[in-house]
């Protein structure tokens, strides 16, 4: 699905005199676009080179550009957004590195939604304990980069510091950064996870002119870009599905249906919430062993 089809189903959501859109079944929508782009680039993404040799090779690299482009122009018409009656913070954000810029808008709104609806919204659909469980499970993935990149981020600063550059050393610096703009913050985890950004690209700065100072490897700099990169794609995961899970919830519960035919008990809404619990909590394993075999949205989804 690309960017038109994302805006003709938004246009669809909000149709008719008076209505507003479900922002439940919009946030599924495009977490369903998104995480389709995003597991066809690493099912088979990196494999692509730019001159393909042959004509279908070139054409699933279009496409495979196509997908991460409109991803992006999603994200940052997403990002600027403003939306009335959600408490949240103004933060002007500045990104520099265009690897780091490209996982910004790619995949930050999508997870800084998601983290507030499921503050918002995930109470009165999957019930306070299991909606507290997810928002745990979701800043722990957050945290766990958060050290890593600050620990990153200090040593080099102290490797700079303790080998300061001589007379006449070379000063990289950026004309224009890839991404700035203020943005509405929506969430704990978003502001969190933001912070989580801007230290890779300070790092990545800080690298970059190490590198052609010749005080490391540039190896280690495209390692450092390809880690920045990676180390999000798991909280986008977690947050995408936890929006199409809380939106298939919260049909089924609407419907008193029981997904796949099971019988019905008088627990089956709190088996079916915890499977999206447990579904969500363990996607990042998932995703990793099914990658190799070409996953497909259909796929990811039918975990829920």
């Amino acid at each position: 699905m690309t960017l038109t089809a994302i805006h003709t189903i938004q246009d669809g959501l909000a149709s008719g005199p008076g209505t507003e859109p479900d922002e439940l079944l919009e946030a599924a929508e495009e977490s369903r676009v998104a995480l389709a782009a995003e597991a066809a680039e690493a099912a088979g993404g990196n494999a692509v080179s730019a001159s393909a040799d042959s004509a279908t090779d070139q054409a699933r690299a279009d496409d495979l550009i196509r997908r991460a482009s409109a991803q992006r122009e999603r994200g940052k018409q997403e990002l600027k957004r403003k939306i009335a009656g959600i408490p949240s913070v103004q933060q002007h954000v500045v990104l520099n590195d265009q690897v780091v810029a490209s996982s910004f808008t790619r995949f930050f709104y999508i997870i800084d939604k998601g983290a507030e609806l499921m503050r918002r919204r995930g109470d009165a659909i999957i019930g306070e304990d299991r909606a507290a469980k997810l928002r745990e499970q979701l800043q722990a993935l957050i945290a766990d980069v958060e050290v890593e990149v600050r620990k990153n981020l200090e040593a080099t600063q102290a490797l700079v510091a303790a080998d300061a550059y001589e007379d006449g050393a070379i000063d990289v610096t950026y004309t224009a950064p890839t991404y700035e703009d203020t943005i509405q913050i929506r969430s704990r985890e978003g502001l969190a996870l933001q912070r989580v950004f801007t230290m890779y690209d300070q790092l990545l700065a800080l690298m970059v002119n190490l590198e052609w100072n010749g005080k490391i490897d540039p190896n280690e700099v495209d390692q450092m870009r390809y880690q920045a990169k990676q180390k999000i794609r798991p909280i986008f995961r977690f947050a995408a599905r936890a929006n199409i899970g809380m939106n298939t919830s919260r049909a089924r519960n609407a419907s008193g249906q029981v997904p796949r035919g099971r019988r019905r008990a008088t627990d089956a809404n709190a088996k079916g919430d915890d499977a999206i619990v447990e579904a969500v909590s363990g996607l990042q394993s998932s995703l990793a062993e099914s990658a190799g075999a070409g996953d497909t949205d259909a796929t990811l989804l039918a975990e829920i």
